[in-house]
């Protein structure tokens, strides 16, 4: 029988904490406990996980690419998910590239940074490249260059755009902590997708 407790992070906080720990496997609780140290090794806070719905990554970092090694980790989803700040702070769109196509830039409140890469650009279903890097296509209706945004606000949408153009659609996530160079998201990412998996079984059992 699972039972929930209230603990210093809350309610539910506690509560993901424990069902978390309840549908991991030994190994798996093992692995996420290093991932938890790594992440708070480096200085920045939890994160939300910045897509909404099923989606599938690994720590692709560094990886050899076509004309650089790979800064970031990409998170594969369906065409037009939901994409997320990861943290309150300052966005800034950027539409300039060639390679990322549609971006934007989170100024985190802890002072890392993020960059969203390869966002939708595309009106219909297929690949049409006709809607451009705007609110409402790209990024989140109504959202504007210089916006303050609060963690787990939506702020874009997944595309292909940029060098992805016609590939599977995903999101490019990177993080510079303190404004420097890239480092692996890889391990926040996994803590904040299994938060994010818990809290949905966290508030139904909460009765709210």
């Amino acid at each position: 029988m699972l039972r929930l407790r209230t603990t210093s992070r809350g309610f539910l906080g506690g509560a993901i904490a424990l069902i978390t720990a309840g549908a991991l496997g030994l190994p798996a609780q093992a692995a996420l406990s290093n991932h938890r140290s790594a992440a708070r090794s480096a200085g920045v806070p939890a994160l939300v996980f910045p897509v909404v719905g099923p989606v599938s990554f690994r720590d692709d970092f560094g990886e050899p690419r076509s004309r650089w090694s790979h800064p970031g980790n990409d998170l594969v989803a369906a065409k037009r998910s939901k994409v997320l700040a990861v943290e309150s702070g300052t966005v800034a769109m950027w539409t300039r590239s060639a390679s990322a196509g549609c971006m934007l830039y989170l100024y985190g409140a802890s002072g890392t940074m993020y960059e969203y890469i390869h966002l939708n650009n595309d009106l219909g279903t297929g690949n049409d490249n006709r809607g451009g890097c705007v609110a409402g296509v790209a990024w989140a209706p109504g959202l504007r260059d210089g916006d303050h945004v609060t963690a787990g606000q939506q702020i874009g949408f997944v595309g292909d755009s940029g060098d992805a153009n016609g590939g599977p659609s995903h999101l490019h996530f990177e993080a510079h902590p303190g404004g420097g160079g890239a480092v692996s998201p890889y391990a926040w990412l996994v803590v904040a997708k299994a938060a994010a998996d818990a809290a949905p079984a966290a508030v139904a059992l909460s009765g709210r």
